[in-house]
């Protein structure tokens, strides 16, 4: 893998040299117009980033763990598959931690770790997506888009289970 990104460097100056393009200066911009997005973006970034580590020390997974107890009893789904549910729409590294646990209970070909897969890569990061876009373009009316991530995220794991239902079990 690094010998193919030395290979793309090495290709883009070349090319750049061939067709009479100042490499170095073409860098730079593309740097300073990186460096003014991050400005507008890193404020958002970070309070997200905040908000998410803060929900996941303050003890609020015990709490759902405790909630999802009697649709975990009426499913037969472990908790953690039901957790990942509310986490992934908040913090896809939530979510990868709760899917590794999951892995590492039941193992990679278990049918719990193929639904947990399934949902990983069925929903999205719809908070850190709405933030983060809305904000880079500084666009103010994201409720939206934000209800609609949020229920295409509920449909993705509704489907999810549907299909373990069906096909699976």
């Amino acid at each position: 893998m690094n010998n193919f990104i030395l290979i793309l460097l090495l290709w883009s100056l070349v090319e750049g040299l061939y067709k009479g393009v100042s490499v170095y200066h073409e860098f730079m911009k593309g740097v300073k117009e990186g460096l003014e997005l991050l400005i507008v973006i890193f404020p958002t970034l970070m309070l997200l980033t905040l908000w998410v580590n803060l929900f996941q020390s303050c003890g609020v997974i015990v709490i759902l763990e405790n909630m999802f107890f009697c649709i975990h009893e009426i499913f037969n789904v472990p908790i953690d598959i039901l957790l990942m549910c509310f986490i992934r729409p908040i913090s896809s590294q939530g979510a990868l931690v709760v899917l590794k646990s999951i892995y590492d209970k039941f193992g990679v070909d278990h049918i719990y770790s193929i639904l947990g897969s399934i949902i990983q890569t069925g929903s999205d990061t719809t908070l850190y997506v709405v933030s983060l876009y809305f904000q880079s373009i500084k666009a103010r009316k994201s409720n939206f888009p934000l209800f609609l991530g949020l229920f295409l995220d509920f449909i993705a794991c509704l489907l999810a289970f549907v299909f373990y239902y069906l096909f699976i079990i």
